[in-house]
């Protein structure tokens, strides 16, 4: 039998210390391991939050841009551009992928895992502060639905195979890469957003054919007169004003709010115009040349009115001779063309249309006018022939082109003058153009926030010095999608409103610039509209008047 020998003195000293040291470097292995692992398991749960997040935000982007691609991406750059700390955070976010390849590429893990997780923070806050839970809201339609998927889909195929590869790189565990693989996910969010939306866009064809085929079934069986109305602004008034004048001798039917492009008419004629619709009045917008012609194809008018050629859009469409060209495709099936020509392209398009029958409109004065508006007296006197028709108030928050033009295409349809006149006098704008209320405080609000345009502003601004003999206000992010224009008439826009001796707030960053400059410094300046409005409340009461002119959706810094 072996004898134990007891261990005592230097030598059960010396052993402790061996025992010790080993098992410390067991410890410390151990400790190794499990940061390393508990610090990917931190960074990939971080890329999963900023994944979500970020195509939570992109979704609700796209669905306000129309679905259409790459325009996600045109306003990443806007708040990059515009809005700090967003540099700072973009920087954050691709600093910290770079660094984490780098490390991968090192072998190691554990600074991979840091700078993954700083990148996923800064995607969970960029662009700030765009919320991933906005105003308005994601709805949850269909095709918003479907686009989730797809992008959903995308990004999880994109981030499995960046794994794979960054994990080989760093010639490490199948999970080294997992964290680096989610943040560059979550960082291209915008791109995947918009690609999904380009893979998506042949479908979305496809599944509105249907509708369009059941809208132009429909269209042929019940054959209403059609007036058909487009324009850079003034389209949606102008088409209300029709149906206003008309309703009164015609069965109507008309667009929804702005229903004007081939999904907007599908649902109008399918699901808002009765059989027994004797007039169909079809709003028609567009942002690139062939989508009227496309519509008038099957929606054939038989009177296409254009209210006026401008910028709007112009940094879809590319230039204002496209512009023109494609809203002169309304022209082409019409047997009855009406035209504001105060609009100098649209003097030149009424000498060249093909239309059997055009009808010249403008202000009084100009020649060889079917329809003219005078304005005289501090009110509007619409004139066919050279007989008054009628009398509109100057207080009405109407455009006189929009109101000429309806004039004339009721006149076409063949509505007698004597039945116009009491309906021109009851005419309004529509809701959020130019609507004046007063405040409990006796302020006088006027409401033109949708979709502003350069003739329209200026205008409100004019009718606001007239009407308001106190302290006035107007409260603008200025006007968008104007491509090369934007500046100039926002610089415009800012000059005016100083010329007519009112203040003029700024909501936002996205015009800032070329408002401050048009005003040349003297403005108020307002993070966004709830802080614009409790400079109103403080600064304006009774007797005074604010014009709150243009309205952004939150994706605008």
């Amino acid at each position: 039998m072996a004898r134990v020998r007891d261990l005592d003195g230097d030598d059960a000293a010396a052993r402790g210390r061996y025992r010790g040291d080993a098992v410390a470097w067991s410890l410390d292995l151990d400790r190794g391991d499990a940061l390393t692992g508990v610090g990917t398991v931190i960074a990939s749960g971080l890329g999963v939050l900023a994944g979500l997040a970020a195509l939570a935000r992109w979704l609700r982007v796209s669905q306000r841009e129309h679905y259409d691609p790459g325009r996600c991406l045109v306003t990443l750059g806007r708040w990059v551009r515009l809005r700090p700390p967003n540099p700072v955070l973009a920087a954050l976010a691709v600093g910290g992928l770079a660094l984490a390849v780098a490390a991968l590429a090192a072998g190691n893990v554990v600074l991979a895992a840091w700078g993954a997780g700083a990148s996923a923070a800064a995607v969970i806050l960029f662009p700030w502060p765009l919320r991933v839970i906005g105003c308005p809201r994601l709805r949850l339609t269909r095709r918003a639905r479907t686009l989730a998927a797809s992008s959903l889909a995308l990004s999880g195929a994109a981030a499995a195979l960046l794994a794979m590869a960054l994990s080989e790189l760093a010639a490490a565990g199948s999970a080294a890469g997992l964290p680096t693989a989610l943040a560059l996910v979550a960082a291209a969010a915008p791109a995947i957003v918009d690609a999904a939306a380009a893979v998506l866009a042949p479908l979305e064809r496809r599944l509105l054919e249907r509708h369009r085929r059941r809208a132009a079934a429909k269209l042929a069986r019940v054959d209403p007169f059609v007036i058909a109305v487009t324009g850079s602004w003034g389209k949606t008034s102008t088409k209300n004003h029709i149906r206003d004048l008309l309703s009164g001798a015609a069965a109507v039917a008309a667009s929804p709010a702005s229903f004007n492009n081939t999904a907007g008419l599908s649902l109008t004629i399918n699901d808002h115009m009765p059989d027994g619709a004797e007039v169909l009045v079809a709003e028609m917008g567009m942002y690139r040349p062939g989508e009227i012609k496309e519509m008038c194809s099957w929606v054939r008018p038989d009177v296409a009115v254009i209210t006026a050629v401008g910028p709007m859009h112009l940094e879809r469409a590319g230039s204002l001779e496209r512009i023109a060209a494609a809203k002169a495709e309304i022209l082409e099936r019409a047997r009855t063309v009406v035209l504001w020509v105060d609009d100098p392209r649209l003097d030149e398009l009424s000498r060249t249309a093909p239309a059997p029958t055009v009808m010249r409109v403008g202000a009084a004065g100009a020649p060889d006018l079917d329809v003219e508006v005078d304005e005289t007296g501090g009110e509007m006197i619409v004139r066919a022939a050279g007989s008054e028709i009628g009398r509109v108030g100057a207080d009405a928050g109407v455009h006189p082109a929009n109101v000429g033009c309806a004039v004339a295409a009721a006149l076409a349809y063949g509505a007698a003058p004597d039945r116009i006149a009491p309906r021109l006098a009851a005419l309004g704008p529509p809701q959020h153009r130019a609507a004046a209320s007063r405040s409990p405080a006796g302020v006088l609000v006027v409401d033109d926030t949708f979709n502003s345009n350069p003739a329209g502003a200026l205008r409100a601004v004019e009718d606001l010095a007239r009407r308001v003999a106190g302290r006035r206000a107007v409260v603008t992010p200025g006007m968008v999608e104007l491509g090369s224009e934007q500046r100039r008439a926002n610089a415009e826009l800012a000059r005016a409103v100083i010329a007519s001796g009112a203040e003029l707030v700024i909501v936002g960053r996205t015009n800032r610039r070329a408002l401050l400059e048009g005003a040349g410094g003297e403005a108020v300046s307002a993070p966004d509209r709830s802080a614009a409005r409790d400079w109103v409340r403080e600064h304006l009461g009774e007797g005074d008047g604010v014009l709150w002119e243009n309205d952004l959706p939150d994706h605008y810094p």
